[in-house]
Protein backbone atom coordinates (compact mmCIF):
# COMPACT_ATOMS: atom_id res chain seq x y z
CA UNK A 1 0.00 0.00 0.00
CA UNK A 2 1.41 3.55 -0.76
CA UNK A 3 1.35 5.81 1.83
CA UNK A 4 1.95 9.92 1.26
CA UNK A 5 1.17 12.19 4.51
CA UNK A 6 2.42 14.79 5.89
CA UNK A 7 3.90 14.98 9.22
CA UNK A 8 4.81 17.70 11.23
CA UNK A 9 5.83 18.19 14.70
CA UNK A 10 4.53 20.59 17.34
CA UNK A 11 4.59 22.35 20.12
CA UNK A 12 2.27 21.11 23.16
CA UNK A 13 0.24 24.21 23.10
CA UNK A 14 -0.30 24.16 19.36
CA UNK A 15 -4.26 24.62 18.86
CA UNK A 16 -5.07 22.98 15.25
CA UNK A 17 -7.02 25.66 12.87
CA UNK A 18 -10.23 24.70 11.54
CA UNK A 19 -9.47 21.92 8.94
CA UNK A 20 -13.72 20.67 8.34
CA UNK A 21 -13.83 21.65 4.76
CA UNK A 22 -10.12 21.84 3.99
CA UNK A 23 -10.50 19.24 1.47
CA UNK A 24 -13.49 19.67 -1.07
CA UNK A 25 -16.05 17.35 -1.36
CA UNK A 26 -15.26 15.90 1.85
CA UNK A 27 -16.33 16.48 5.43
CA UNK A 28 -14.30 16.01 8.61
CA UNK A 29 -16.21 13.06 11.08
CA UNK A 30 -16.04 12.60 14.74
CA UNK A 31 -12.74 12.11 16.71
CA UNK A 32 -11.66 8.53 18.01
CA UNK A 33 -9.25 8.04 20.47
CA UNK A 34 -6.56 5.27 19.99
CA UNK A 35 -3.34 3.49 21.53
CA UNK A 36 -0.46 2.44 19.96
CA UNK A 37 2.62 0.26 21.21
CA UNK A 38 5.65 0.06 18.69
CA UNK A 39 8.79 -1.67 18.46
CA UNK A 40 11.02 -0.75 16.26
CA UNK A 41 13.89 -2.54 14.41
CA UNK A 42 17.20 -1.70 12.94
CA UNK A 43 20.92 -2.26 12.38
CA UNK A 44 23.07 -0.84 15.45
CA UNK A 45 24.38 1.50 12.70
CA UNK A 46 20.90 2.95 11.91
CA UNK A 47 21.09 2.10 8.68
CA UNK A 48 17.41 1.51 7.64
CA UNK A 49 16.65 4.58 9.20
CA UNK A 50 19.66 6.52 7.49
CA UNK A 51 17.77 5.17 4.07
CA UNK A 52 14.49 6.50 5.55
CA UNK A 53 13.19 2.95 6.04
CA UNK A 54 11.34 1.77 9.05
CA UNK A 55 10.80 -1.47 10.48
CA UNK A 56 8.23 -2.21 13.16
CA UNK A 57 5.79 -4.66 14.79
CA UNK A 58 2.38 -3.57 16.26
CA UNK A 59 0.72 -5.24 19.24
CA UNK A 60 -2.48 -6.84 17.04
CA UNK A 61 -1.31 -4.96 13.67
CA UNK A 62 1.98 -7.86 13.17
CA UNK A 63 5.27 -6.05 10.88
CA UNK A 64 4.88 -3.36 8.81
CA UNK A 65 8.33 -2.35 7.27
CA UNK A 66 7.91 1.22 4.55
CA UNK A 67 10.20 1.76 1.91
CA UNK A 68 10.73 5.44 0.95
CA UNK A 69 9.62 6.53 -2.65
CA UNK A 70 11.07 9.84 -4.68
CA UNK A 71 9.20 12.66 -3.46
CA UNK A 72 9.02 16.39 -3.00
CA UNK A 73 8.07 19.18 -0.66
CA UNK A 74 6.79 18.01 2.50
CA UNK A 75 4.69 15.08 1.94
CA UNK A 76 6.80 12.03 2.94
CA UNK A 77 5.64 9.30 0.65
CA UNK A 78 6.41 5.48 0.87
CA UNK A 79 5.52 2.09 0.18
CA UNK A 80 4.25 -0.30 3.05
CA UNK A 81 4.34 -3.31 3.24
CA UNK A 82 2.07 -5.53 5.90
CA UNK A 83 3.67 -8.92 6.70
CA UNK A 84 1.28 -10.80 10.10
CA UNK A 85 3.54 -12.54 12.21
CA UNK A 86 4.38 -12.14 16.40
CA UNK A 87 6.80 -9.80 18.58
CA UNK A 88 10.20 -11.10 18.45
CA UNK A 89 12.63 -11.29 15.00
CA UNK A 90 11.50 -9.68 11.81
CA UNK A 91 9.85 -12.29 9.11
CA UNK A 92 12.71 -13.37 6.65
CA UNK A 93 10.80 -11.83 4.10
CA UNK A 94 11.07 -8.48 5.58
CA UNK A 95 14.48 -8.63 5.90
CA UNK A 96 14.84 -9.80 2.50
CA UNK A 97 13.19 -6.83 1.04
CA UNK A 98 15.86 -4.39 2.65
CA UNK A 99 18.83 -6.64 2.51
CA UNK A 100 20.19 -4.35 -0.01
CA UNK A 101 20.62 -1.51 2.56
CA UNK A 102 21.63 -3.62 5.40
CA UNK A 103 23.55 -6.04 3.77
CA UNK A 104 24.40 -9.03 5.80
CA UNK A 105 24.46 -7.04 9.12
CA UNK A 106 22.22 -8.00 11.84
CA UNK A 107 18.95 -6.33 12.46
CA UNK A 108 17.73 -5.89 16.58
CA UNK A 109 15.26 -3.46 18.37
CA UNK A 110 16.34 0.07 18.62
CA UNK A 111 13.46 1.82 19.49
CA UNK A 112 9.90 1.39 21.35
CA UNK A 113 7.39 3.85 20.93
CA UNK A 114 4.09 4.86 22.36
CA UNK A 115 1.56 7.05 21.02
CA UNK A 116 -1.69 8.16 22.15
CA UNK A 117 -3.78 9.72 18.87
CA UNK A 118 -6.32 11.57 18.34
CA UNK A 119 -7.95 10.24 14.82
CA UNK A 120 -10.34 12.08 12.77
CA UNK A 121 -11.43 11.18 8.89
CA UNK A 122 -12.55 13.34 6.10
CA UNK A 123 -15.09 11.13 4.04
CA UNK A 124 -16.98 12.14 0.87
CA UNK A 125 -21.11 12.17 0.88
CA UNK A 126 -21.34 8.46 0.03
CA UNK A 127 -18.67 7.16 3.06
CA UNK A 128 -15.76 6.79 1.21
CA UNK A 129 -12.81 7.97 3.28
CA UNK A 130 -9.95 10.05 1.49
CA UNK A 131 -7.87 11.29 4.30
CA UNK A 132 -7.14 11.20 7.90
CA UNK A 133 -5.79 13.63 10.11
CA UNK A 134 -4.22 12.67 13.35
CA UNK A 135 -2.99 14.20 16.31
CA UNK A 136 -0.30 12.21 18.53
CA UNK A 137 1.37 12.49 21.47
CA UNK A 138 4.78 10.10 21.41
CA UNK A 139 6.95 9.18 24.07
CA UNK A 140 9.98 7.31 23.00
CA UNK A 141 12.38 4.75 24.64
CA UNK A 142 15.51 3.78 23.27
CA UNK A 143 17.90 0.65 24.80
CA UNK A 144 20.40 3.47 26.14
CA UNK A 145 17.67 4.59 28.10
CA UNK A 146 17.30 7.62 26.47
CA UNK A 147 13.29 9.24 26.14
CA UNK A 148 11.65 11.34 24.35
CA UNK A 149 8.58 12.69 24.09
CA UNK A 150 6.53 15.10 21.80
CA UNK A 151 3.26 16.07 19.42
CA UNK A 152 3.09 15.45 16.02
CA UNK A 153 0.33 16.02 14.15
CA UNK A 154 -0.37 13.92 10.98
CA UNK A 155 -2.27 14.20 7.29
CA UNK A 156 -2.48 10.98 5.88
CA UNK A 157 -3.90 10.20 2.19
CA UNK A 158 -6.05 7.24 1.35
CA UNK A 159 -4.55 4.68 -0.80
CA UNK A 160 -6.43 6.11 -4.06
CA UNK A 161 -6.96 9.55 -3.11
CA UNK A 162 -5.10 12.25 -5.33
CA UNK A 163 -2.45 14.02 -4.11
CA UNK A 164 -3.27 17.57 -4.44
CA UNK A 165 -6.21 16.67 -1.94
CA UNK A 166 -3.52 17.48 0.79
CA UNK A 167 -2.51 20.57 -0.56
CA UNK A 168 -5.42 23.29 1.29
CA UNK A 169 -4.37 21.24 4.51
CA UNK A 170 -0.77 21.55 4.50
CA UNK A 171 -1.14 25.39 3.42
CA UNK A 172 -3.16 26.00 6.72
CA UNK A 173 -1.32 24.20 9.07
CA UNK A 174 1.90 25.74 7.96
CA UNK A 175 0.09 29.22 8.35
CA UNK A 176 -0.94 27.84 11.55
CA UNK A 177 2.36 26.57 13.13
CA UNK A 178 4.27 29.24 11.25
CA UNK A 179 6.15 26.94 8.91
CA UNK A 180 6.80 23.44 7.99
CA UNK A 181 9.63 21.64 8.16
CA UNK A 182 11.25 18.22 6.12
CA UNK A 183 8.61 14.87 7.50
CA UNK A 184 10.90 12.93 9.48
CA UNK A 185 9.50 9.17 10.86
CA UNK A 186 8.50 9.18 14.29
CA UNK A 187 11.05 6.93 15.42
CA UNK A 188 14.02 8.97 13.56
CA UNK A 189 12.67 11.66 16.05
CA UNK A 190 13.53 9.20 18.89
CA UNK A 191 16.67 8.10 17.97
CA UNK A 192 18.00 11.59 17.16
CA UNK A 193 20.97 12.79 15.07
CA UNK A 194 22.36 9.25 14.35
CA UNK A 195 19.46 8.40 12.66
CA UNK A 196 19.35 11.37 10.26
CA UNK A 197 22.85 11.34 9.30
CA UNK A 198 23.91 10.49 5.55
CA UNK A 199 23.09 6.86 4.45
CA UNK A 200 25.96 4.63 3.33
CA UNK A 201 25.69 6.00 -0.38
CA UNK A 202 24.67 9.53 -0.51
CA UNK A 203 25.08 12.16 -2.85
CA UNK A 204 28.82 13.54 -3.42
CA UNK A 205 29.39 17.19 -4.24
CA UNK A 206 31.27 18.44 -7.01
CA UNK A 207 33.29 21.38 -6.82
CA UNK A 208 33.45 24.11 -9.53
CA UNK A 209 36.34 22.89 -11.17
CA UNK A 210 36.35 18.95 -10.20
CA UNK A 211 39.05 16.38 -10.75
CA UNK A 212 38.03 13.19 -13.41
CA UNK A 213 38.15 11.05 -10.13
CA UNK A 214 35.78 13.36 -8.18
CA UNK A 215 33.37 13.81 -11.14
CA UNK A 216 33.46 9.92 -11.20
CA UNK A 217 32.82 9.48 -7.45
CA UNK A 218 29.38 11.49 -8.31
CA UNK A 219 28.66 9.84 -10.99
CA UNK A 220 28.99 6.12 -9.30
CA UNK A 221 27.57 7.54 -5.93
CA UNK A 222 24.18 8.64 -7.57
CA UNK A 223 23.92 5.41 -9.52
CA UNK A 224 24.79 3.11 -6.45
CA UNK A 225 22.25 4.68 -4.52
CA UNK A 226 19.20 4.74 -6.48
CA UNK A 227 20.17 0.79 -7.22
CA UNK A 228 20.13 0.20 -3.56
CA UNK A 229 17.15 2.75 -2.75
CA UNK A 230 14.89 0.53 -5.98
CA UNK A 231 15.80 -2.91 -5.34
CA UNK A 232 12.70 -3.20 -2.02
CA UNK A 233 10.73 -2.03 -4.47
CA UNK A 234 12.12 -4.89 -7.08
CA UNK A 235 11.94 -7.39 -4.70
CA UNK A 236 8.57 -6.08 -3.58
CA UNK A 237 7.35 -6.34 -7.36
CA UNK A 238 4.04 -4.48 -7.10
CA UNK A 239 5.08 -1.93 -8.84
CA UNK A 240 6.86 -2.42 -12.34
CA UNK A 241 8.85 1.05 -11.63
CA UNK A 242 11.14 -0.72 -9.10
CA UNK A 243 12.63 -3.41 -11.52
CA UNK A 244 12.81 -0.71 -14.15
CA UNK A 245 14.32 2.19 -11.81
CA UNK A 246 17.10 -0.61 -10.56
CA UNK A 247 18.00 -1.65 -14.26
CA UNK A 248 18.78 1.92 -15.43
CA UNK A 249 20.74 2.43 -12.31
CA UNK A 250 22.31 -0.91 -12.96
CA UNK A 251 22.87 -0.12 -16.76
CA UNK A 252 24.24 3.57 -16.10
CA UNK A 253 27.15 2.32 -13.71
CA UNK A 254 28.07 -0.27 -16.35
CA UNK A 255 28.01 2.20 -18.92
CA UNK A 256 30.02 5.03 -16.91
CA UNK A 257 32.61 1.83 -15.93
CA UNK A 258 33.12 1.61 -19.85
CA UNK A 259 33.46 5.49 -20.34
CA UNK A 260 35.72 5.81 -18.01
CA UNK A 261 37.77 2.95 -18.77
CA UNK A 262 40.75 4.83 -19.13
CA UNK A 263 40.81 6.62 -15.64
CA UNK A 264 39.85 3.07 -13.53
CA UNK A 265 41.75 0.22 -12.42
CA UNK A 266 41.39 -2.22 -15.46
CA UNK A 267 40.96 -5.52 -14.05
CA UNK A 268 38.16 -4.11 -11.46
CA UNK A 269 36.22 -2.65 -13.78
CA UNK A 270 36.51 -5.75 -15.93
CA UNK A 271 35.16 -7.63 -13.23
CA UNK A 272 32.71 -5.34 -11.64
CA UNK A 273 30.98 -4.51 -15.16
CA UNK A 274 30.68 -8.10 -15.44
CA UNK A 275 28.86 -8.74 -12.53
CA UNK A 276 26.55 -5.96 -13.35
CA UNK A 277 25.67 -7.90 -16.18
CA UNK A 278 24.19 -10.69 -14.46
CA UNK A 279 22.02 -8.22 -12.35
CA UNK A 280 21.05 -6.61 -15.50
CA UNK A 281 19.90 -9.54 -17.68
CA UNK A 282 17.52 -11.21 -14.51
CA UNK A 283 16.11 -7.51 -13.95
CA UNK A 284 15.96 -7.16 -17.88
CA UNK A 285 13.94 -10.41 -17.71
CA UNK A 286 11.08 -8.84 -15.25
CA UNK A 287 10.97 -5.62 -16.73
CA UNK A 288 10.73 -7.04 -20.90
CA UNK A 289 7.43 -9.01 -19.60
CA UNK A 290 6.29 -5.67 -17.93
CA UNK A 291 6.94 -3.54 -20.79
CA UNK A 292 5.39 -6.36 -23.17
CA UNK A 293 2.23 -6.60 -21.27
CA UNK A 294 1.62 -2.76 -21.53
CA UNK A 295 2.01 -3.10 -25.15
CA UNK A 296 -0.09 -5.83 -25.39
CA UNK A 297 -3.27 -4.83 -23.30
CA UNK A 298 -3.18 -1.30 -25.50
CA UNK A 299 -3.27 -3.37 -28.84
CA UNK A 300 -6.18 -5.38 -27.33
CA UNK A 301 -7.82 -1.86 -25.92
CA UNK A 302 -7.61 -0.05 -29.72
CA UNK A 303 -8.79 -2.69 -31.39
CA UNK A 304 -12.20 -4.37 -30.08
CA UNK A 305 -12.56 -6.64 -33.24
CA UNK A 306 -9.81 -8.84 -31.67
CA UNK A 307 -11.56 -11.54 -29.48
CA UNK A 308 -11.19 -10.64 -25.77
CA UNK A 309 -11.02 -14.40 -24.24
CA UNK A 310 -8.49 -15.51 -26.75
CA UNK A 311 -6.29 -12.28 -26.32
CA UNK A 312 -6.50 -13.34 -22.54
CA UNK A 313 -4.88 -16.91 -22.89
CA UNK A 314 -2.04 -14.80 -24.84
CA UNK A 315 -1.63 -12.99 -22.14
CA UNK A 316 -1.46 -15.91 -19.58
CA UNK A 317 1.28 -16.92 -21.48
CA UNK A 318 3.09 -13.68 -20.73
CA UNK A 319 1.91 -14.15 -17.49
CA UNK A 320 3.54 -17.33 -17.09
CA UNK A 321 6.70 -15.86 -18.50
CA UNK A 322 6.79 -13.29 -16.16
CA UNK A 323 6.34 -15.42 -12.65
CA UNK A 324 9.32 -17.52 -14.11
CA UNK A 325 11.70 -14.23 -14.55
CA UNK A 326 10.79 -13.01 -11.04
CA UNK A 327 11.75 -16.40 -9.20
CA UNK A 328 15.11 -16.20 -11.27
CA UNK A 329 15.76 -12.66 -9.92
CA UNK A 330 14.73 -13.40 -6.41
CA UNK A 331 17.25 -15.97 -6.64
CA UNK A 332 19.94 -13.96 -7.66
CA UNK A 333 19.17 -11.46 -5.66
CA UNK A 334 19.28 -13.69 -2.80
CA UNK A 335 22.53 -15.03 -3.59
CA UNK A 336 25.59 -14.10 -1.49
CA UNK A 337 27.93 -12.97 -4.41
CA UNK A 338 24.89 -10.73 -4.92
CA UNK A 339 25.15 -9.25 -1.79
CA UNK A 340 29.35 -9.21 -2.50
CA UNK A 341 28.70 -7.09 -5.18
CA UNK A 342 26.67 -4.41 -3.56
CA UNK A 343 29.23 -4.40 -0.83
CA UNK A 344 31.90 -3.61 -3.32
CA UNK A 345 29.33 -0.84 -4.70
CA UNK A 346 29.31 0.77 -1.75
CA UNK A 347 33.31 1.05 -1.50
CA UNK A 348 33.61 2.20 -4.62
CA UNK A 349 31.17 4.52 -4.53
CA UNK A 350 33.15 6.55 -1.35
CA UNK A 351 36.68 5.26 -3.14
CA UNK A 352 36.56 4.53 -6.82
CA UNK A 353 40.09 2.44 -7.60
CA UNK A 354 41.39 5.39 -10.74
CA UNK A 355 44.65 5.64 -12.30
CA UNK A 356 46.82 8.55 -11.47
CA UNK A 357 45.64 10.51 -14.58
CA UNK A 358 42.17 10.83 -13.49
CA UNK A 359 43.30 13.40 -10.55
CA UNK A 360 43.68 15.93 -13.87
CA UNK A 361 40.93 18.80 -14.26
CA UNK A 362 38.29 16.91 -15.80
CA UNK A 363 37.51 19.42 -18.12
CA UNK A 364 40.91 18.53 -19.33
CA UNK A 365 40.12 15.19 -19.77
CA UNK A 366 36.47 13.60 -19.83
CA UNK A 367 35.07 15.40 -23.06
CA UNK A 368 37.73 13.28 -24.69
CA UNK A 369 35.87 10.33 -23.68
CA UNK A 370 31.95 11.61 -24.24
CA UNK A 371 33.89 12.15 -27.77
CA UNK A 372 34.71 8.52 -28.27
CA UNK A 373 31.20 7.47 -27.45
CA UNK A 374 29.98 9.93 -29.99
CA UNK A 375 31.92 9.23 -33.10
CA UNK A 376 30.53 5.32 -33.08
CA UNK A 377 26.91 7.19 -32.63
CA UNK A 378 27.69 9.06 -35.37
CA UNK A 379 28.96 6.49 -37.74
CA UNK A 380 26.60 3.73 -36.97
CA UNK A 381 23.81 6.66 -37.91
CA UNK A 382 25.91 7.78 -41.34
CA UNK A 383 25.85 3.74 -42.03
CA UNK A 384 21.97 3.30 -41.75
CA UNK A 385 20.49 2.96 -45.56
CA UNK A 386 17.42 4.25 -46.29
CA UNK A 387 14.99 1.42 -44.69
CA UNK A 388 17.18 0.19 -42.20
CA UNK A 389 16.70 -3.34 -40.13
CA UNK A 390 15.03 -2.74 -36.73
CA UNK A 391 18.19 -4.35 -35.37
CA UNK A 392 20.42 -1.90 -36.71
CA UNK A 393 18.12 0.94 -35.21
CA UNK A 394 18.53 -1.03 -31.74
CA UNK A 395 22.26 -0.96 -32.44
CA UNK A 396 21.72 2.99 -32.64
CA UNK A 397 19.82 3.02 -30.09
CA UNK A 398 22.01 1.25 -27.17
CA UNK A 399 25.15 3.47 -28.33
CA UNK A 400 23.02 6.70 -27.65
CA UNK A 401 21.96 6.00 -24.59
CA UNK A 402 25.75 4.97 -23.94
CA UNK A 403 26.38 8.37 -25.17
CA UNK A 404 23.57 10.11 -22.89
CA UNK A 405 25.12 8.23 -19.81
CA UNK A 406 28.35 9.47 -20.52
CA UNK A 407 27.46 13.02 -21.13
CA UNK A 408 25.60 13.26 -18.15
CA UNK A 409 28.38 12.18 -15.84
CA UNK A 410 30.31 14.51 -17.26
CA UNK A 411 28.16 17.47 -16.36
CA UNK A 412 29.60 18.79 -13.69
CA UNK A 413 32.62 19.51 -15.20
CA UNK A 414 31.35 20.53 -18.56
CA UNK A 415 27.97 22.65 -17.86
CA UNK A 416 25.05 23.55 -20.29
CA UNK A 417 26.72 21.72 -23.47
CA UNK A 418 27.09 18.40 -22.19
CA UNK A 419 23.31 18.67 -20.80
CA UNK A 420 21.98 19.84 -24.53
CA UNK A 421 24.32 17.16 -25.57
CA UNK A 422 22.51 14.25 -23.49
CA UNK A 423 19.04 15.81 -24.02
CA UNK A 424 19.60 14.84 -27.75
CA UNK A 425 20.95 11.58 -27.20
CA UNK A 426 18.15 10.81 -24.69
CA UNK A 427 15.50 11.95 -28.15
CA UNK A 428 17.30 9.58 -29.95
CA UNK A 429 17.25 6.99 -27.91
CA UNK A 430 13.59 7.59 -26.68
CA UNK A 431 12.57 7.56 -30.10
CA UNK A 432 14.15 4.39 -31.28
CA UNK A 433 13.09 3.14 -28.19
CA UNK A 434 9.32 3.01 -29.58
CA UNK A 435 10.39 1.04 -32.57
CA UNK A 436 12.46 -1.63 -30.91
CA UNK A 437 9.91 -2.27 -28.21
CA UNK A 438 6.85 -2.75 -30.92
CA UNK A 439 9.82 -5.19 -32.52
CA UNK A 440 10.21 -7.32 -29.63
CA UNK A 441 6.00 -7.32 -29.24
CA UNK A 442 6.12 -8.81 -32.68
CA UNK A 443 8.90 -11.21 -32.18
CA UNK A 444 7.43 -12.37 -29.50
CA UNK A 445 3.80 -12.96 -30.25
CA UNK A 446 5.16 -14.89 -33.35
CA UNK A 447 6.71 -17.28 -31.24
CA UNK A 448 3.65 -17.11 -28.62
CA UNK A 449 1.41 -18.19 -31.65
CA UNK A 450 3.66 -21.24 -32.39
CA UNK A 451 2.73 -22.57 -29.03
CA UNK A 452 -1.02 -21.80 -28.58
CA UNK A 453 -4.10 -23.31 -30.64
CA UNK A 454 -7.10 -22.66 -32.23
CA UNK A 455 -8.25 -19.25 -31.47
CA UNK A 456 -5.62 -18.04 -28.70
CA UNK A 457 -2.95 -18.44 -31.86
CA UNK A 458 -5.01 -16.27 -34.01
CA UNK A 459 -5.13 -13.91 -31.74
CA UNK A 460 -1.36 -13.67 -31.44
CA UNK A 461 -1.28 -13.59 -34.58
CA UNK A 462 -3.80 -10.77 -35.55
CA UNK A 463 -2.15 -8.96 -32.70
CA UNK A 464 1.13 -9.23 -34.42
CA UNK A 465 0.04 -7.47 -37.98
CA UNK A 466 -1.73 -4.87 -35.62
CA UNK A 467 1.83 -3.95 -33.50
CA UNK A 468 3.49 -3.89 -37.19
CA UNK A 469 1.23 -1.71 -38.74
CA UNK A 470 1.48 0.30 -35.58
CA UNK A 471 4.95 0.64 -35.90
CA UNK A 472 6.65 4.38 -36.62
CA UNK A 473 9.37 6.20 -35.59
CA UNK A 474 7.29 9.71 -35.79
CA UNK A 475 8.34 12.53 -36.97
CA UNK A 476 11.56 11.67 -37.82
CA UNK A 477 12.37 12.76 -33.97
CA UNK A 478 15.37 10.91 -34.01
CA UNK A 479 17.31 12.19 -37.15
CA UNK A 480 16.36 15.85 -35.95
CA UNK A 481 17.85 14.79 -32.78
CA UNK A 482 21.19 13.72 -34.48
CA UNK A 483 21.39 16.67 -36.64
CA UNK A 484 21.26 18.91 -33.23
CA UNK A 485 24.25 16.57 -31.46
CA UNK A 486 26.25 17.60 -35.06
CA UNK A 487 26.51 21.11 -34.42
CA UNK A 488 26.75 21.00 -30.68
CA UNK A 489 30.24 19.14 -30.48
CA UNK A 490 32.37 22.24 -29.93
CA UNK A 491 32.68 21.43 -25.87
CA UNK A 492 34.68 18.71 -26.87
CA UNK A 493 38.20 20.33 -27.03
Amino acid sequence: MRERELKMMVPDTFELPDLGDAIAGASLGAAEERVKDDAYFDTADLRLARWGCTLRHRSGDGWTLKIPRPSKGVVLDREEVTIPGDPGLPPVRALNLVSSLTRGVPVEEVAQVHTRRRLRRWSTEQGTPVAELADDLVRGARPDGGVSSFREIEAELAPDSAGRLLGEVIERLTVTKGGTERPVPKVVRVLGPAAEAPPDVAAVPVPPKPTARQVIQAAFASSVARLLLQLPAARLGTDPEGVHQARVAARRMRSDLKTFEPLLDEEWADGLGAELKLLIDVLGAVRDADVLGVALRAVVDRHPSIDRDAAGRVLDELQLQRRRARRRLLRHLNDEQTMQLLDRLVAASNDPPTRARASRPARDVMPKLVRKRWKRLDRAIDALGRRPAPEDLHAVRILAKRVRYAADAVTPAAGKQARRFAADAATIQDALGELNDAAVTGSWLTGCAERLDGSAAFAAGRMCELVAAEARVHNRRWRVAHESMTKRTAWFS
